[in-house]
């Protein structure tokens, strides 16, 4: 049997090892797994960790500089230090995320499969552990000191542990990549009272339904839940001025 080509390979990548470890460093800032103000470790240490030069490490830490995600600070309190990314938001990322909204578009596809999916399977599989940490992040949410910043970390963790609760790696590999892509634009979202209760109004009911152990209840208002998000972020970040 002859092979029919082209078939889907991929072209070889000369991505520089530079590039891997910004975006490894840049996906833990976006998904706030660095908190802002929080200090990087030195470039020593990162070059350890990594396995690479100190003259790599920093051309990594360039990159993520000139995007507004850290800021090196000299003196003696110096360091590298992570800025607040729901401050700068506006200036880094919304005219990019106009100009691909198409492409966004479609990460919002994946995400209303992989999502409500992944709270079908935690429904039957979620542990008590993982149960309080969710009540853990809502009733952080509520509380009337809760920052943006900080509201923002404990939406993505919710929605983490929820992938992990499902219990699959893969769902959970793909909601880290998913929340990577569209938490610039949640970032760009407003944030008051009337947005947090809107927002912990369907958290709480998607920790309903997985509490009571309904796979069907949960798959639902997961999907509400992220459709909203979409419709909100398109009239936020495209439709408006």
């Amino acid at each position: 049997m002859s092979i029919q080509f082209p078939l889907p390979f991929e072209k070889v990548s000369t991505k520089k090892v530079s590039e891997f470890i910004k975006e490894q460093l840049e996906e833990a800032i976006i998904l706030k797994e660095f908190m802002s103000e929080d200090q990087l470790p030195s470039e020593r240490e990162l070059a350890e960790i990594f396995n690479a030069s100190r003259i790599t490490v920093r051309e990594a830490l360039a990159a993520l500089e000139a995007k507004g995600l850290i800021e090196k600070r000299v003196g003696a309190k110096g360091g590298t230090f992570i800025l607040p990314a729901t401050a700068y938001a506006h200036k880094r990322t919304r005219e990019e995320i106009r100009r691909d909204w198409n492409q966004m578009q479609k990460v919002f596809e994946y995400r209303s499969i992989v999502e409500p999916e992944s709270a079908f399977l935690a429904a039957e599989r979620i542990t008590a552990g993982e149960l309080k940490l969710l009540q853990s992040y809502l009733e952080q949410s509520l509380e009337p000191d809760c920052t943006r910043e900080w509201f923002r970390a404990l939406d993505v963790k919710f929605h983490l542990t929820i992938a992990k609760a499902s219990g699959n790696p893969y769902c959970e590999a793909a909601v880290r990549k998913i929340r990577t892509r569209i938490n610039p634009a949640l970032d760009l979202m407003p944030y008051d009272e009337n947005v947090r209760s809107a927002n912990c109004g369907e958290h709480k009911e998607i920790l309903a339904a997985l509490e009571a152990r309904d796979k069907h209840q949960s798959r639902a208002v997961m999907k509400r839940h992220i459709s909203f998000a979409a419709e909100a972020i398109y009239a936020r970040v495209v439709a408006g001025d």
